[in-house]
């Protein structure tokens, strides 16, 4: 019996040094990818808080749209037409900007926390009972969907007297 191991080819280490290199290919790939989720989801989270504050500084910013919001909270039957369709053109950009993330939150695309802060920010313009069925009177008409709706109608504020309603 010979005690010689047995040799392995010129081929055959090519081989196996080329399915290394495929495996450490596909790792790499794989590392690739899961920094390039990571960047996209970075992403996506700036691109959210930019159209929050894109829709914020619009309130603040214009002392018309400002006052609107405030008349609302404090005596909303003082509204005027004009004004009630520019409240209503006010949480209409808002409930966009909500329901967008919450398809990002669907798809998985940004997590439950990120979801609840962006949405939270929605939220605290429906801090009177007046500005809640406001709410309810014009984004329940099958406009989004149940799921989508019950979940904001589940995190309502407690409405806060701002004044007369």
């Amino acid at each position: 019996m010979s005690s010689r191991q047995p040799r392995i080819s010129v081929g055959e280490g090519l081989a196996i040094v080329a399915n290394l290199g495929v495996i450490l290919g596909i790792l790499f790939v794989w590392m690739e990818l899961r920094q390039n989720e990571a960047q996209l989801v970075a992403d996506v989270e700036l691109s959210l808080a930019t159209s929050y504050q894109t829709a914020m500084g619009r309130t603040i910013e214009n002392g018309q749209v400002a006052e609107i919001v405030m008349i609302a909270f404090q005596d909303p039957q003082s509204l005027t037409p004009t004004q009630y369709v520019r409240l209503m053109s006010i949480h209409a950009e808002w409930m966009s900007v909500v329901y967008a993330t919450y398809e990002l939150w669907r798809k998985g695309a940004i997590s439950t926390a990120a979801w609840e802060l962006h949405s939270n920010y929605y939220l605290l313009m429906l801090q009177t009972k007046w500005m809640q069925q406001f709410w309810r009177d014009n984004h329940h008409e099958g406009m989004y969907p149940e799921e989508f709706m019950n979940s904001l109608e589940s995190r309502l504020p407690v409405p806060i007297d701002f004044g007369p309603e």
